[in-house]
């Protein structure tokens, strides 16, 4: 996220030099990637997805201009199994439901939503969706939120999107936006579940199949600039603590580093951040190729004493090697 300050400052020359479109960035787009939803007893999250484009004329088949498809695509986090769902939105027009109410076979998992033509139902350019998740207790309590990933579609609002006719939503530059090449924890206070400090890395990933488990490398760093290393098995998707993934993030371990001692009125242990790569992926079932620096997105959440807050991962701006894909289900 860009602070106001940079993008005054930097308005001048996205006119001098037209727009720089990135992947997953807060525009709207045609393929929006929802990275949890939790229904588990007393738990509830919270979708929405609004149609923001704006045309309420009609066209020679007198259907309105501005009227799509979506498609929801909800994918276990247990048995990778999906769910669908098919909501059509108008011009403005705006859809909240709760994920349980939505989808009543599966409790925990990631969802995804992709823009279909209404005519023919095969994805298509469509970017004007926006979308964001709240995830809340038993009591109605908010936890945290997100904002929906979005991807924009690359062949012209309208067209169909699946070039290849592979049936899968290949995000390539072709068909839609490319994934970003690193991620990264801007800043996580050490786990401490002992004093109620909890962090939880969400990660999707974006591979042909969930035959196949992704190696995540971790590049994670102190408050005095002190590198470790740790490395994930990610298979689809995962829900995971940070201290579950190496102890390098929990505070037994940082604060006997040598870390910064300078007073930041802050009465929890260590912090740090961490950069997180795709180092390859393999089909555990054997049939298919490794794919090296396979593509993912995620998002972070961190709870303290109850309170809990969340924000997608950051994105560097250099692209990933290789395309992400969603299966299309069509």
């Amino acid at each position: 996220m860009r602070f106001l300050k940079t993008i005054l400052a930097s308005a001048a020359l996205l006119v001098a030099f037209g727009p720089i479109a990135e992947a997953a960035g807060r525009n709207p787009g045609s393929l929006l990637i929802y990275p949890s939803y939790d229904s588990d007893p007393g738990s509830g999250t919270v979708i929405s997805i609004t149609n923001t484009k704006d045309d309420p004329s009609f066209n020679q088949n007198t259907n309105l201009n501005g009227v799509v498809d979506v498609h929801f695509i909800y994918i276990d986090g247990e048995y990778w199994t999906e769910f669908n769902r098919f909501e059509r939105l108008t011009p403005n027009d705006t859809f909240t439901v709760l994920a349980g109410v939505h989808n009543p076979n599966s409790e925990t998992g990631f969802l995804y939503c992709v823009a279909l033509n209404p005519t023919t139902q095969a994805p298509m350019s469509h970017n004007w969706l926006i979308g964001d998740e709240i995830v809340a207790d038993g009591g109605g309590n908010w936890l945290y939120g997100f904002e929906a990933i979005a991807f924009k579609a690359i062949t012209g609002e309208g067209a169909d999107t699946d070039l290849d006719q592979d049936g899968m939503l290949d995000l390539d530059g072709s068909e839609y936006e490319q994934v970003a090449d690193e991620m990264m924890i801007s800043s996580f206070i050490a786990q401490d579940t002992a004093n109620g400090v909890t962090s939880t890395l969400i990660l999707v990933a974006l591979v042909p199949s969930s035959d196949y488990e992704s190696r995540l490398d971790f590049k994670v760093y102190n408050n005095n600039e002190y590198e470790f290393s740790a490395t994930y098995k990610l298979r689809c998707w995962a829900f995971v603590e940070l201290g579950d993934i190496d102890a390098v993030f929990e505070d037994s371990f940082l604060s006997a580093t040598w870390v910064d001692t300078r007073a930041n009125g802050l009465s929890v242990g260590t912090t740090g951040w961490a950069r997180i790569n795709g180092d390859r992926a393999i089909d555990i079932v054997g049939n298919e190729p490794m794919i090296d620096d396979p593509a993912f997105v995620g998002a972070f959440a961190q709870s303290l004493d109850g309170y809990a807050v969340g924000h997608l991962l950051h994105e560097s701006d250099a692209l990933n090697a290789t395309d992400g894909v969603l299966d299309s289900l069509q």
